[in-house]
């Protein structure tokens, strides 16, 4: 049973020599330029997504398509064998696991990041909120700027009296279903609805919108004033958005830098099947709380042809175009993580010839190998009481059932 937490100072060496030495010994498979390999989902994955399919187009001439649809859909797509593999932040629900028994998958952790609380409030542009706070809002009980709890995180920002607009997504949303675990943890007692991937939207004042696209241009648009919604990084950053700091359970208000992303996910434990157990309480000075990943979900049988390219592009995306992860609003994966994902392509097709690799093999990028010590300026002493980092680590082999029936 795996319940080892990431490892983040793993040294990259470490994991690039034996790679090295294998891929050299190893025969190379021929990819077929013809084919495309397909698939549908997680909307927190799309941007890095799009950077390693033209990476590989340009290495190696090989086509993969990308479709993101949310990872509820991508999750069905999988099932119905409409697409190669599916993308998703969570894994497959219990009432749909047992359709997966003809067809054995492999759970493939792509990218790490956190979801951005965005917000836009003309004047006030260094807005710091807690988790009980964001309950609140997303619930519905906190419905004005000027509540006394966002003043009080706040003091002399000038906060405006009116409505908070709520913009949840619409689609059934792995990032959702993130958030509103986050807000179920932290929250209270404030958020009834558990962990859910169709957000309920709060009565009065909340709209609901599709997709991570949807939501951020709902707020970004003349109609967004005073809205608040939660998505990907890179969606604020395209659309040049603010994004509020979030208070950690050390007490401090922090952005979803990659650096606070990657001690957050520090603390996540590693499930039987290959999924994080997240730890929205990590303890670390700097670990942005609201942090998670997203997977690529691919069958472990393919066509040849298809399965050369799909090994490729993972074999890529999981390695080398780590190096890019930051630059798209994402985190580089832990060494650790990234010696999981090649076990887990190793286990696609097994025993087929070796796939070309960027460089000789893949390798975590020299980023992801080692915690950064420095504080950044992201992170400030936030003015309210210090949130208590009381959940302890959770028994994984017992508490993965549990966790996944309230995935909707």
């Amino acid at each position: 049973m795996l319940r080892n937490r990431f490892l983040v100072a793993f040294g990259a060496a470490t994991l690039i020599a034996p790679l090295a030495a294998i891929s050299a010994s190893a025969q190379t498979a021929t990819l077929d330029k013809n084919v495309t390999v397909s698939g549908q989902g997680s909307t927190f994955m799309s941007n890095f997504m799009e950077q390693c399919k033209v990476d590989v187009k340009n290495a190696f001439g090989i086509n993969v398509a990308y479709q993101p649809t949310g990872s509820g859909a991508g999750r069905t797509a999988y099932l119905a064998g409409t697409n190669e593999f599916g993308g998703s932040d969570v894994a497959f629900t219990a009432s749909e696991l047992p359709r997966t028994k003809d067809k054995p998958f492999v759970y493939i952790p792509l990218t790490i990041g956190g979801i951005a609380v965005i917000y836009k409030v003309p004047g006030v542009n260094d807005l710091k909120l807690s988790g009980p706070t964001l309950a609140k809002i997303f619930a519905g009980s906190i419905q004005k700027w000027t509540d006394e709890a966002i003043a009080k995180e706040n003091p002399g920002a000038g906060l405006p009296d009116q409505v908070i607009r709520v913009i949840v997504r619409s689609d059934s949303s792995g990032t959702s279903n993130v958030f509103s675990d986050y807000l179920a943890t932290v929250g209270k007692g404030a958020w009834k609805a558990g962990a859910t991937s169709n957000f309920p939207p709060p009565a009065g004042n909340g709209i609901a919108q599709r997709g991570s696209d949807g939501v951020t241009n709902y707020v970004a648009g003349s109609q967004g004033d005073y809205s608040i919604t939660y998505s990907e990084v890179s969606f604020a950053t395209e659309r040049k958005l603010s994004v509020a700091k979030v208070i950690n359970a050390a007490g401090n208000a922090v952005l979803p830098d990659p650096a606070n992303v990657t001690e957050a996910m520090g603390e996540a434990a590693v499930n039987d099947d290959g999924t994080l157990f997240l730890n929205f309480n990590a303890p670390g000075q700097i670990a942005y709380p609201i942090s998670t990943t997203a997977y690529l979900i691919v069958p472990q049988t393919l066509d040849k042809a298809k399965g050369d390219v799909l090994r490729t592009f993972l074999t890529y995306s999981v390695g080398e175009c780590q190096k890019k992860a930051e630059k798209n609003g994402y985190a580089p994966l832990p060494a650790s993580l990234v010696k999981l994902s090649l076990t887990n392509v190793d286990k696609i097709n097994p025993g087929s010839a070796a796939v070309p690799t960027v460089g000789g093999a893949p390798a975590a990028s020299p980023s992801s190998a080692a915690p950064t010590t420095a504080k950044p300026a992201a992170v400030t002493t936030a003015p309210t009481t210090k949130a208590t980092a009381t959940t302890k680590k959770k028994p994984v082999a017992k508490k993965v059932a549990k966790k996944t029936t309230k995935k909707k």
